[in-house]
């Protein structure tokens, strides 16, 4: 397999974490590349990063290629990190959902502010308190802990690593100083560490 990915992209920073905690990192095979990699832009069209090739399989939307990797990792004998025979299920599912939109609001806003042309403050507003209501919101129970991770834990790790990355004048921790709490109990982990976006 391999896979196409960006150091700074939380996205694949996703995918990168979740192949450490489930040990499948020797099966890949890594690829840096960029937005305007004509490489990439043959495996997905629209340029997102990453993709998964995996024989005549291609993968380009990181929850999609976790989801995949993770039903490997079921195969091999292991429990699913979407915890799909679980109650709560669904509930990890929305928090792993919430961490996505976190991701999704925060990439919009470097986005924007690295616009030449006059940026818009309504955008910009509104992906802030997107942000702020997002991070208030979060359903402590089913993210997941340094023990037992799950899906929702890796996107809210990817999501909170990225503020720190790149609009850590945000200081998302006043915002929930539960969730920092929760955060500084995984920041030592290998997996997280060895994942950390770098510019």
């Amino acid at each position: 397999m391999q896979l196409f990915y960006s150091t700074t992209s939380p996205a694949a920073r996703k995918v990168m974490m979740l192949l450490r905690i489930t040990k499948q990192l020797a099966n890949i095979e890594l690829v840096k590349t960029n937005f305007e990699s004509e490489e990439l832009r043959k495996l997905n069209p629209l340029g997102k990063i990453p993709a998964l090739v995996d024989a005549d399989l291609t993968l380009c939307d990181s929850t999609l290629i976790c989801e995949y990797l993770d039903e490997l990792y079921v195969v091999a004998g292991n429990d699913s990190l979407y915890c799909g025979k679980e109650d709560y299920y669904y509930d990890v599912l929305a928090a792993h959902a919430l961490a996505n939109g976190l991701i999704e609001a925060a990439v919009n806003t470097v986005m924007e502010n690295r616009r030449e042309t006059e940026q818009s403050d309504y955008w910009l507003s509104r992906w802030k308190t997107a942000l702020a209501t997002g991070i208030k919101h979060i359903n402590m129970e089913m993210i997941g802990s340094a023990k037992k991770p799950n899906i929702a834990t890796i996107a809210m790790v990817a999501a909170l690593g990225y503020l720190d990355f790149r609009l850590d004048h945000y200081q998302w921790r006043n915002w929930n100083p539960a969730l920092a709490e929760w955060y500084s109990t995984l920041e030592n982990k290998a997996w997280v560490k060895e994942t950390a976006p770098q510019a």
